[in-house]
């Protein structure tokens, strides 16, 4: 039978906390349950607390198997018994519940890792809680300090030295939390028009372009390409979208300046924006297509513009006079 401990350092939820319930069974007064967030600890929510209206069907309300966001009205320690409600639940704390119910999973991250290292006793797993899961949550004085104190150490492991563990289990627990807290790749894009009619023509609208490219980095690559003249897509793809944010502004507002000193105009077609990442959009093909200019079949192919090293490469121009 696998190890289980609650979430948190309480033992018991105080009165008129939030909680997350799960039904296993409904009888003639009451439907019985459990709080997984406290070790499956036992509760019971009268029929009569299951809605402000008149109850017709009691299975429109409530279902054995479901989980539901309930309020605690008592608590009897002794008899280790809950009392809840479910009609009286505030609307502004269920998604407050919910929030706080996703990032207290943490405790299945402890939980595989003391699996892997062959705790057998529920006793051992409460003491590893104790020493990383509730000890971050009691140091940022919040029941989800332990989820960002784990989603740092993803990049910083440095982090779990404030914890009172050997370094096997550190490393058991950065496995763990690299596996499941490894954040996920945004996609940023914005659309932005950009021309010249001014004797500098084509070469102030490169060098503009150059200018915004300069910003890029290894960290965070920037990337240019061409839709139709002069409509241009800028993009990044980036683990911190609030950094990728605030960079493919900054590259705009560089690509302003830099064409408007020079005579020409900028126009922002679209905002930054996150993009789907399985989505293909216009402009977005990385790939060259050789063209024959000596063609007659009046194809002017697509024109892209992207970063080679540290220069662009024009893949295909055609200028329209």
């Amino acid at each position: 039978m696998p190890l289980t401990c609650r979430f948190y350092e309480n033992e018991f939820p105080a009165e008129n906390d939030v909680v997350v319930a799960v039904v296993t069974s409904i009888a003639d007064g009451g439907s019985y349950v459990v709080l997984p967030e406290y070790d499956n600890a036992a509760g019971m929510i009268l029929h009569s607390e299951l809605s402000r209206r008149r109850i017709r069907s009691i299975n429109k309300h409530i279902r054995v198997g479901r989980s539901d966001i309930v309020l605690v009205i008592r608590v009897d320690p002794e008899k280790r018994y809950i009392d809840l409600s479910k009609r009286l639940v505030p609307i502004e704390d269920v998604c407050v519940c919910q929030e706080r119910y996703a990032k207290a999973k943490v405790n299945q991250i402890v939980r595989h890792a003391a699996e892997k290292l062959g705790y057998t006793e529920k006793e051992q797993l409460k003491d590893l809680c104790a020493k990383t899961v509730w000890f971050f949550d009691k140091k940022y004085a919040n029941s989800g300090g332990s989820y960002e104190a784990f989603r740092r150490a993803v990049q910083n492991p440095s982090v779990l030295d404030a914890c009172d563990i050997d370094e096997k289990t550190k490393e058991m627990l950065l496995q763990d939390i690299r596996h499941r807290l490894m954040p996920q790749a945004v996609k940023l894009r914005a659309d932005f028009e950009v021309s010249c009619f001014a004797y500098e023509g084509i070469d102030a609208v490169r060098r503009a372009l150059h200018a915004g490219l300069a910003l890029s980095t290894e960290d965070l690559p920037i990337k240019i390409n061409l839709i139709a003249p002069p409509l241009y897509v800028l993009t990044t793809q980036t683990l911190e979208w609030n950094k990728g944010l605030a960079r493919l502004e900054q590259v705009l507002e560089t690509i302003k300046a830099s064409i408007e000193e020079q005579e020409g105009s900028f126009k922002l077609q679209q905002k930054v924006k996150l993009e789907d990442a399985n989505k293909e959009v216009s402009g977005d093909d990385d790939d060259d297509e050789d063209v024959d200019e000596d063609d007659d079949s009046g194809s002017e192919g697509r024109n892209n513009l992207h970063q080679d090293s540290s220069h662009l490469t024009w893949c295909t121009c055609f200028l329209l006079v």
